[in-house]
């Protein structure tokens, strides 16, 4: 049967006119997968920056339970279901600090802060609002608006759904794709199972592993073209990060970047070594970008960098 979505379904669940109009217009779809495909690529390629801060200035501000009033009830009660978590671990500190950072978020960046809220605590709330508050404006607009489709995606599974089946489809969904990554997954492989990317910093000037190094991996979503973080860590007395992603033999194909936060390396050699090392990094970040083809995914990828105060290299290791 043909999935139909009307322009009120579509803006309960999205709150850009544009998006919305261009959603309902496109239908009927074959399946609720057609649609959140369509759905994606509305967002990402049609609705544009105007609609996108649309969308955003219709949510309530994380922890303001007040926010909700003279919202349309399809739209308010989307945001209770998705809040209720954070709502439950409200502490009156946490909330407090919820009003003073969403505050200074919004004075700085121009819109709300905005998060994929559903099953998250206050206090994890509250943590990731002040590591994206660090962020550029314009990667931040990015990230809000990814946060923004993985609302709308949870949304419209939710509303095309039979009733109290909503969990149920969106576990089928996650099912298949599972199904579609295992089919692509070579014959078992001979040892234990590790991260697919993996990393070392050496540092050449001493001829030790770089320790207390922050880094973090991301890949580039096709349709968007914009960044996001899919794993993270600093690294260890060996030099290297031992759980960057989760162990397994395949990785997405795609492009990924490797952001290795040298200024803080640097500045800590800086203390250790003073007449050594430069008062201000030469090089305050490396960033290696790389492409995983489909017919490789099942290969294994490791990213090293060789770093100094005034030079760095890398190269696919083993």
């Amino acid at each position: 049967m043909a999935t139909v979505i009307t322009y009120e379904q579509a803006v309960s669940c999205c709150a850009s006119t544009r998006f919305a109009q261009q959603l309902a217009a496109q239908g009927p779809y074959a399946d609720l997968d057609a649609l959140l495909a369509t759905a994606l690529r509305v967002w990402w390629t049609q609705t544009g920056v105007p609609g996108w801060l649309e969308a955003l200035a219709a949510h309530p501000k994380i922890g303001d339970k007040k926010g909700m009033d003279g919202k349309p009830e399809a739209f308010a009660g989307f945001s209770r279901n998705e809040q209720s978590a954070a709502e439950q671990s409200l502490s009156s500190d946490v909330s407090s600090e919820l009003v003073s950072w969403n505050q200074r978020y919004l004075d700085k960046f121009g819109f709300i802060f905005i998060i994929f809220a559903k099953g998250r605590s206050a206090p994890e709330i509250l943590a990731a609002l002040m590591k994206r508050y660090q962020r550029l404006p314009h990667e931040e607009l990015q990230t809000a608006a990814q946060e923004q489709m993985k609302i709308t995606e949870l949304r419209l599974t939710a509303l095309l759904s039979p009733p109290g089946d909503a969990a149920d489809a969106i576990a089928a969904r996650t099912q298949r794709r599972a199904e579609q990554v295992l089919t692509h997954l070579a014959p078992a492989q001979s040892g234990p199972l590790r991260s697919p990317i993996t990393t070392h910093v050496l540092d050449t000037a001493t001829g030790l592993p770089a320790r207390g190094l922050p880094l973090a991996l991301s890949k580039q979503d096709e349709v968007s073209r914009t960044w996001e973080v899919v794993g993270e860590g600093v690294t260890n007395e060996d030099g290297r990060v031992g759980s960057l992603m989760p162990p397994g033999h395949y990785i997405p194909p795609g492009r990924y970047r490797m952001f290795f936060d040298t200024a803080t390396y640097l500045t800590s050699c800086k203390l250790a070594h003073p007449a050594f090392y430069s008062e201000v990094p030469f090089y305050p970040e490396v960033v290696v970008e790389f492409i995983i083809t489909a017919d490789k995914a099942t290969e294994h990828y490791h990213i090293p960098l060789l770093l100094s105060p005034y030079g760095f290299s890398t190269y696919r290791g083993s």
